[in-house]
């Protein structure tokens, strides 16, 4: 009698098997249980593992058991310079109020800021914080560092730039390059922390010293994963496009357009123009707005060595001197720009409005224009707004179209009235722009202009995206669209109980999430003293918007429905919903893959992020830059952040912000109301909190960590102390700060806080055999 063949069990078997056990188990006990022969066990171990990988079982040495089973969470790992981490929950790393898991600096199994972990809870606080330790490593974040280099005899190490990464990157003699002291490199990591083991790498390029802008832009496009060059696939495809010709037929179902007063709104510097806007009256008082987008999907194939390249890249990039663009070139400033009197292919959409701009009629179709002007911000808003300075020649090039942007600006103050009143909201908080010269160094930092042409844009613009993502909405099926979740409950609780103590009448926190509520707070005290406190605050309880494949609300417009279709040029999400649109168009009304939706949302939303970090980090560079030559300088500024440790200020004039550190507000002992973001003193009744005006002295600049130290002078609101019953329970609710002895000043090439500096070479270890015993 032949032996029964062995079948080998399913994923789903698999799972139910550790389920009935409930708890941790080692390979051989599978095997055993389930009675698996020796040729199908290698196999079964890789399934393990790859269940493993995939999260739906977690790996702790040699055993394995289901998340659900040891109180396991998979989440993002986030580092602290410290060396202790925080786990957030979820797949995308979403944060939720109390849900993050505390981890202390001996149970972070040499995870590194940005790893996949699987996660056990081991505590929890009366207060609902919880503390654990990561159990393994899922997936690595990261393949490589940015930091310094350093040397000292025969040992070389790497001090990562980023504070999150709280390890030293030791380097091999044969890893050394051509890397020289102190200079920025990127180095590849070839061995993780580990217990009894520190990270080791090897250096792969050299960008020169710091405090030189170009060396830093270097460093920042390597830490943020940005592209300079393209491939010469997507460069050889870019010099094959050709833009339409001037007089050439039309393509199918392409509408001839050229005769439309069709004319660009953008910035002095641009170089790429993807959009241009039309209006035409209509009987009864309305409006014929038309929006033209670059059709830049016409030159950008799907599946092209251009489109690998733009998926990959995400976005445009923009630092306060260059560009680093989505697209090739010849794509972004020829071929799809819709350059002054040259025609061009569209993705056109016409939106009919009523007196009152309310929307009656929607239309989009394929088109062909040619763009009358290239106007400018200036140039526009000189025509529309007394005390806005333009050039000569940009005034001019207005003038002539004066009638078309008097009637633009009639309909979009209509829209911006209806928006606000269906519930948008408007912080209206001014952004800094650099201006820098021939070297490269900033000559100063300027409040970026705004003025009626900007906003007039903006209006025609979130028209047209939200006209869009109704239309997707309606065909259904995935496509890309723009969400902004509304703000957690436990976030508007704590900024009810703030503005209530300001006096303002404020409706109970579910009724904030109504549309318009939190607008008509924001209106209250518009003009009023507490007006930037409390914008900021409402900002900071925000959530960030991203992509999804299916429609959801948009908070912050008060959107049912919106995406961005405006900018193809420069967003690869664009691109995505005019390849959606356009197949709607041609009448293919086949559902796309959702799956693939998904993954590309999730992907263009990390590839945001970055691309905001590096810009970001660019521009507080040149910030530093610019404030190292003022140091013992007086400013005026406002409170911006306000933290258990410090204040954040930003100055007026050039909204640098920099810290206040808490052991340099010596007057008084100061505790830290988080609910209110504000600091108290315990026996002035002295109060700091977000907005409030103060006068402070640069007292140093650390370039490398992009940080300005500032000396408080003057500032803060007195009120009564609250006493000493009452500064203890403060104290024991949010934890009391006392003054302590001064530290230096943040200073070039010195870190802050309990880093080692960088000129100082890390320690040597003891060998266990030669360490004093203890009586």
């Amino acid at each position: 009698m032949s032996a029964r063949r062995f079948t080998p069990p399913t994923d789903p078997e698999l799972l139910a098997l550790l389920a009935r056990e409930g708890r941790a188990m080692a390979v051989r006990e599978v095997i055993r249980l389930l009675g698996v022969p020796a040729d199908q066990r290698p196999a079964l171990r890789k399934r393990m593992r790859a269940l493993a990988e995939e999260g739906k079982l977690v790996r702790m040495r040699a055993r394995f058991a289901l998340p659900a089973s040891l109180s396991i969470v998979r989440g993002l790992f986030r580092g602290h310079r410290s060396g202790i981490g925080f786990v957030i929950p979820g797949e995308d790393g979403e944060e939720k109020k109390g849900a993050d898991i505390l981890i202390g600096r001996a149970r972070t199994r040499g995870a590194l800021d940005g790893d996949t972990v699987a996660a056990r809870v081991e505590k929890v606080q009366p207060d609902g914080r919880r503390e654990g330790s990561v159990l393994d490593v899922i997936e690595r974040g990261r393949a490589a560092i940015v930091g310094r280099f350093m040397a000292e005899g025969r040992r070389a190490w790497v001090e990562p730039q980023e504070e999150r990464l709280p390890h030293l990157f030791y380097v091999t003699p044969s890893g050394r390059g051509e890397a020289r002291q102190g200079e920025w490199v990127e180095a590849e990591i070839t061995r993780y922390p580990a217990h009894g083991q520190d990270p080791q790498c090897r250096v792969l390029r050299s960008f020169g010293y710091p405090e030189d802008p170009a060396a830093e832009q270097k460093l920042i496009i390597a830490k943020w994963g940005l592209a300079e060059e393209f491939p010469r696939a997507a460069l050889a495809e870019a010099e094959g496009c050709r833009p339409p010709a001037e007089d050439g037929p039309l393509g199918p179902g392409e509408e001839d357009l050229r005769a439309l007063e069709a004319f660009t709104i953008d910035p002095r510097t641009a170089r790429d123009r993807d959009d241009a806007v039309s209006i035409a009256r209509l009987p009864g008082g309305g409006w014929r707005l038309g929006v033209h987008i670059a059709d830049v999907g016409s030159s950008v194939p799907e599946g092209s060595a251009m489109d690998a390249e733009a998926a990959r890249r995400g976005n445009s990039v923009y630092f306060p001197d260059r560009a680093l663009p989505m697209l090739p070139p010849r794509v972004t400033g020829e071929v799809c720009s819709l350059a002054a009197g040259a025609a061009r292919r569209t993705l056109s959409a016409f939106l009919d409005f009523d007196a009152q701009g309310l929307r009656r009629g929607v239309r989009f179709t394929f088109g062909r224009i040619r763009s009358r002007a290239s106007l400018t911000y200036e140039g526009a808003g000189a025509v529309l707004d007394e005390g806005v300075e333009a050039e000569p020649g940009e005034r001019e090039a207005a003038v002539r179209l004066e009638g078309p942007l008097r009637g633009l600006w009639d309909l979009a103050a209509k829209l911006h009235a209806r928006r606000m009143a269906e519930g948008s909201l408007d912080f209206d908080l001014p952004e800094a722009f650099v201006l820098l010269d021939h070297k490269g160094d900033p000559l100063a930092i300027q409040r970026s202009p705004r003025n009626r042409a900007h906003r007039l844009i903006e209006e025609c613009m979130l028209a047209a995206n939200r006209a869009v993502a109704e239309y997707l909405g309606a065909a259904g099926g995935a496509a890309v669209y723009r969400v902004h979740e509304p703000p957690q409950l436990e976030k508007l609780q704590a900024l009810r109980l703030v503005l209530t103590r300001l006096g303002l009448p404020v409706p109970a926190a579910e009724d904030l999430l109504q549309p318009g509520r939190l607008q008509r707070v924001l209106d209250a005290v518009r003009g009023r003293e507490p007006e930037r406190y409390v914008n900021l605050i409402a900002l900071r309880s925000m959530k960030l918007a991203r992509y999804a494949s299916a429609p959801a609300l948009h908070f912050g417009l008060g959107f049912d429905r919106y995406t961005h279709f405006t900018s193809p040029i420069r967003r690869y999400a664009d691109l995505l919903v005019h390849r959606r649109l356009a197949r709607l168009l041609r009448g293919d009304r086949r559902k796309p893959d959702a799956r693939a939706f998904a993954r590309h949302c999730e992907e263009i939303s990390g590839r945001e992020r970055a691309a905001e970090g590096a810009e970001r980090e660019m521009v507080d560079f040149h910030k530093a830059l610019y404030m190292k030559g003022r140091i013992g300088e007086r400013f005026a500024g406002h409170v911006s952040g306000v933290t258990a440790f410090g204040l954040f200020v930003e100055l007026e004039e050039s909204f640098v912000e920099g810290m206040c550190p808490l052991e340099w507000l010596a007057d008084d002992y100061y505790v830290f109301l988080p609910e209110e973001f504000a600091l108290l003193g315990r026996r002035t009744g002295k109060r700091f909190r977000l907005g409030d005006p103060v006068t402070v002295r640069v007292e140093g600049v650390d370039l490398a960590r992009r940080q300005v130290s500032f000396r408080l002078l003057a500032g803060g609101t007195h009120e009564a102390a609250p006493g000493e019953e009452g500064a203890r329970r403060l104290a024991g609710t949010f934890g009391m700060r006392r003054p302590q002895r001064e530290k230096r000043p943040a200073q070039e090439g010195r870190a802050r806080g309990k880093r080692r500096p960088r000129t100082e070479a890390p320690p040597r270890k003891r060998r266990p055999g030669r360490q004093r015993k203890r009586r």
